[in-house]
Parts: C-alpha cells; sequence; structure tokens
C-alpha cells in the first residue's frame, strides 16, 4: 500500500523516490513483519494457553520430549498474519505471482490449521486425513503449474552484448524462454522441457516441500531457523533473477518483477525470525502444521516462479533428509521388517544417539548454512 500511496509523491518530494527500490522495501517488509511478531508473540501464547491449545508429544519418541506436553501450538497463524500485513504494506499487489503466493499461504494454512484443530481440541492424534491434505496440496500446486505452464510469459533469457569497440559489456538482448523448462544447477543454460508434464511436476514440488517441512518441525527451533536459511538464499536468487544485467552475467533466467518476491521472502524471514525468539529452546510456542504446512508451500511455489526447481534440492537439502529418512524407514520396514535409523524423522535418529536437542539443531543449521552457500555459489559456477 505505501508504494501506491507515497511512490506517486515523488514529484513533489524527490525523497519518496526510494519506495521504487526492492532493498528498501524488503527491508521495510523484514522490519515490520520482525516487529510485528516479536509484540503480538505474548498475547498470542497467553491465548493458546488459554485455549489450552497445547502440543501433543508422542509416546514413542525421546523420553527428554516428554516436558514439552501442552507447550502451546498453532503459533504459525501469527506468523501468517505477520507476514500479510507486511507484504500488504510494503509490497506491490499488481504481479499475479504475489496474488498467488498469499492465497496459497493462506489456503495452506486453513488446512494446516484444520490439521491442530483436530489434533489438539478434538484429540484426534491423526488429525486431518492425510489424504485430504495431499490432495488440497496438488490442487494448489496444479493451479500454479497451470498458470507457469499456460499464462505467464514473464520468464527470459538475457545474453549480454560486448561493445565492438573495446569488447566490454554493454547491454543486453532477451529472448523468451518456455515456462515448462526446468534448468539443471551447475550446468549453464542447459535445461529440459516437461511441456504439459511440468504441471504434475508443480504438484509434486508443493506437496513435498509442504510435508517436508512438518516432517522437520519436531525440535525446537529446528523447522523455522532452516526455512530463514533458506528464504534467505531464495531471497538473494530472486533479487539476482529480477536484475537483467546480474542475471545476463550469472546465465540464469531473468524474471520479470522477481524482486518483488524478495519482498514477499524479507516479510518471511522478518516473522520467521520473530517466532524463533519463542520457539528457540525450550520453546514457549510450537507453530504447527498452520506454519509447517503453509511455509514449506510457498517456498516451494517461489522456486517454481524462480525456475530454480532442481537448485531447491540443494536449498532444502535438510528437509529433503529428513524427508527421505521417513520414506526409507517405512519403506525398509514394510519390506524387509529392518528399521535403518534408530527413529525416524532424522532428527530423531541422532537424539537417540545421544545427540541433545541443541545440538541437533545447530548441527542441522550449520550444513542448511553450507548448502545454501553452495546453491548461491552454483549460479557462477557454469
Amino acid at each position: 500500500m505505501l508504494y501506491y500511496f507515497l511512490f506517486p509523491l515523488r514529484e513533489y518530494f524527490s525523497a519518496f523516490n526510494i519506495f521504487r527500490y526492492i532493498t528498501f522495501r524488503t527491508a521495510g517488509a523484514v522490519g515490520t513483519a520482525l516487529i510485528l511478531t516479536l509484540l503480538i508473540g505474548p498475547f498470542v501464547i497467553r491465548f493458546l494457553k488459554k485455549l489450552s491449545f497445547g502440543q501433543i508429544i508422542r509416546n514413542d519418541g525421546p523420553s527428554t520430549h516428554r516436558v514439552k506436553q501442552g507447550t502451546p501450538t498453532m503459533g504459525g497463524v501469527f506468523i501468517i498474519f505477520s507476514i500479510l500485513f507486511s507484504i500488504l504494506l510494503w509490497g506491490r499487489l499488481d504481479d499475479a505471482k504475489i496474488i498467488l503466493l498469499i492465497i496459497s499461504l493462506l489456503a495452506l494454512g486453513i488446512v494446516g490449521f484444520l490439521d491442530d484443530y483436530l489434533k489438539v481440541v478434538k484429540k484426534n492424534t491423526k488429525g486431518l486425513n492425510g489424504w485430504y491434505k495431499i490432495f488440497i496440496q496438488a490442487i494448489i500446486g496444479g493451479i500454479v503449474g497451470i498458470y507457469l505452464y499456460a499464462y505467464d510469459n514473464s520468464i527470459f533469457m538475457m545474453l549480454l552484448t560486448p561493445n565492438a569497440t573495446n569488447g566490454m559489456f554493454e547491454g543486453v538482448r532477451a529472448s523468451s524462454i518456455d515456462t515448462s523448462h526446468i534448468f539443471v544447477p551447475f550446468f549453464g543454460m542447459l535445461s529440459i522441457n516437461l511441456h504439459l508434464l511440468y504441471v504434475p511436476f508443480a504438484m509434486f514440488v508443493v506437496i513435498s516441500m509442504s510435508n517436508a517441512v512438518n516432517l522437520a518441525d519436531g525440535l525446537d527451533g529446528l523447522a523455522i531457523g532452516l526455512l530463514i536459511i533458506m528464504s534467505i538464499a531464495l531471497a538473494l536468487i530472486s533479487y539476482v533473477s529480477g536484475h537483467s544485467f546480474i542475471s545476463a552475467y550469472l546465465k540464469i533466467p531473468y524474471i520479470n518483477n522477481a524482486g518483488e518476491m524478495t519482498v514477499f521472502l524479507g516479510a518471511l524471514i522478518g516473522a520467521s525470525l520473530g517466532f524463533l525468539w519463542y520457539n528457540a529452546h525450550p520453546a514457549e510456542v510450537f507453530m504447527g502444521d498452520v506454519g509447517s504446512l503453509s511455509l514449506g508451500g510457498v517456498l516451494g511455489i517461489v522456486a517454481l516462479f524462480l525456475k530454480h526447481e532442481l537448485l531447491l534440492i540443494l536449498i532444502a537439502g535438510v528437509y529433503v533428509a529428513e524427508a527421505g529418512s521417513v520414506i526409507i524407514q517405512v519403506a525398509s520396514y514394510k519390506l524387509f521388517k529392518k528399521r535403518v535409523f534408530l527413529m525416524s524423522p532424522l532428527h530423531h535418529h541422532f537424539e537417540m544417539k545421544g545427540w541433545k536437542e541443541t545440538q541437533v539443531v545447530v548441527r542441522f543449521y550449520i550444513v542448511g548454512i553450507i548448502l545454501a552457500i553452495i546453491s548461491l555459489a552454483s549460479l557462477k559456477i557454469r
């Protein structure tokens, strides 16, 4: 809203021209979401306690987790609220991708809320039927995939044009590319055209990311901290993807208006940082499925919008490992009646090996940071 109200005033007072800059509005989005989350956090936590919306701890988990029984959950509600408030204040709402991100955040948040509600209020330990969750996630992913495949024309490959006199690069020329292409990290312009298969591929990305973050949300500060690391990496990618000269230099797809996704990710980073204040060990509140399903899903959608779907495997490597450990454990037990891990997801395996909860979280953070750095380096190693 600020952009629409204040930017036109630059004709009368040049200082308002600052609202055109992505960096300024992203910083504003981070700060607004962070402060708002920190301010409303205590009130939301007290309200959740009053309603007895406490976390139910699995009986077969590590014994050290028993003390967490009853800790308020559904904290993802005030993460979503802070993101929406911040992006409405600092973002531009004339871009279809931002509208889709907002709708997806709300839709997945509602699914997660229903899941939490059934678990916490109705004492249904299984929560919402898993196939129902996957169905909604698939619909959202399908809508995003159809939009990219059939309607989006904002993706270009930019090439630098050298000056014939001195050989220096002086500009760029653009060629539109089919949005059904997925680009292979570390291999320059190498891409695979999925054609109509891009739609089910988009569904798979949203489903897998949404559920992977949900599976990782088992230790204090783990899932939200990794989300912050991942969001920072994606924010940097979205910024360079929206800059014609930088994207041409790096030989990555240029995405028109990708900078607005930087603002959205800034709001997500700020809200997540504020939530981590209350979710750090010992956690005062858990984000629940309302947070994990929605935040994971929208980050998957951001990767689709930025045409870095395959790089997402590396950026979200810890989440991939968490989800993979569950798949391997279930498959191994059903096929061979043997467990590969002491307990899944992966973070519980290390707890069972004797690692303290804080050790697991910090070490997973370190791995997440290393993977994010490698992911960003891949933009140049081509």
